[in-house]
């Protein structure tokens, strides 16, 4: 089987942790990858992450929309097909190059968008992975653009010849605020992950808390900074880090707290071990990658029902996990003051890691584009 898919070369993303762990287990296998990656950006780094896979396995190809998306946003303009038609037809001409049995697209951004129109137009089988609802991304810009990007994620999820799903809250969530009606052609599958080392060091020292991702308004970072605050107000003693971009002094954030860069996806594996406690505040959440890697590797995880990891951890008995919301600053403070005089057992640990084994689910996403190949699905 021949995937085309689009990729990206940021290794804090989640989409390319999914990519890069679908790869690794298809590699010794009779299947290959195309990759689509569209740039925008006069300078990129080198794709050093995709330097390992054969060429015969995995061929890239990058696009170059620097001259068209920066000036023809489509949060503002009415027609993206328009403005954005020699991109698709560039992406049209390497499938036609490429002939891939079926298109997997993930996420629901211009990417996918762009990858989807392409693959319609030839008659390709689409597979939407879904990683992130834009709708809910947006949910902080005006109407008229939550409107637009909303007749764009329609558009797609409408259109792929099946749907998968990292968790039952995000597939509940596109049924009634997306689509308006149930999908027939769907699967819940949640995103795998897998311990960087089998030995768990505990930190030293204070109790250490963090959090991470990109700095986005759904990522709600501010309730990170008022549980900090919170806690010193307590005198709790911690130690608190943020491990994110594009840094944004407007929240006032304590000069108590560290901050770290975007790290490689091996050292983000090591920095699990150095912390006790990962904090996730989003509003929302698909999945969440980090909170399954580093709850792998270790370290307590503390989420809110909102975020689709949730479900795994009821599934695996660590319920006391979960919150409401992070909306109480005191509330959150006394749940991660609960969590820090329960350790995490290994028999919890090796709980999740059995439901999000990578052989299993893999294989279960390449039975979905089997079935969608032979238009059983």
């Amino acid at each position: 089987m021949k995937i085309a898919t689009n990729v990206q070369r940021d290794a804090f993303g989640g989409i390319t942790i999914s990519n890069l762990a679908l790869f690794d287990w298809l590699e010794d296998k009779n299947d290959t990858i195309v990759g689509l990656e569209l740039i925008t950006g006069r300078h990129i780094l080198g794709a050093v992450i995709f330097r390992r896979y054969l060429p015969s396995f995995f061929s890239h190809h990058i696009i170059n929309g620097i001259d068209i998306i920066p000036r023809f946003s489509w949060e503002k303009m009415g027609n993206p097909r328009k403005r954005w038609g020699v991109l698709i037809e560039t992406t049209k001409n390497i499938i036609r190059q490429e002939e891939p049995d079926v298109v997997l697209v993930n996420g629901t951004y211009y990417v996918s968008w762009i990858l989807a129109q392409a693959a319609k137009d030839l008659g390709i089988p689409i597979v939407l992975r879904y990683a992130g609802v834009l709708q809910r991304e947006s949910n902080h810009k005006n109407y008229f653009v939550r409107r637009r990007l909303l007749a764009y994620e329609q558009w797609l999820a409408s259109t792929a010849d099946a749907v998968i799903f990292p968790s039952s809250l995000c597939e509940r969530v596109v049924e009634k605020e997306i689509l308006g009606y149930s999908i027939k052609r769907s699967v819940v599958i949640p995103n795998p992950a897998k311990a960087h080392t089998t030995q768990r060091f505990e930190p030293k020292g204070r109790f250490t808390i963090a959090t991470i991702g990109r700095w986005t308004a759904i990522k709600n970072f501010q309730a990170f900074i008022a549980l900090h605050k919170e806690l010193l107000n307590e005198h709790w003693p911690h130690r608190a880090i943020m491990v994110t971009s594009n840094w944004d002094e407007r929240f006032g954030i304590s000069e108590t707290i560290e901050r770290k860069d975007p790290m490689s996806h091996d050292d983000i594996q090591r920095f699990y071990h150095s912390i006790n406690l990962l904090i996730v505040p989003s509003h929302f959440e698909t999945f969440c990658n980090v909170a399954a890697e580093a709850l792998l590797n270790g370290a307590s995880v503390l989420i809110s029902k909102n975020v689709g990891f949730s479900e795994v951890l009821h599934r695996a008995g660590l319920g006391r996990m979960v919150i409401d919301s992070f909306d109480d600053p005191m509330k959150v403070a006394e749940a991660v003051k609960r969590l820090a005089k329960t350790k995490l057992s290994k028999r919890e640990r090796d709980k999740v890691a059995s439901i999000l084994d990578p052989q299993e689910i893999h294989q279960r996403i390449l039975n979905v584009l089997n079935k969608v190949i032979k238009g059983k699905i």
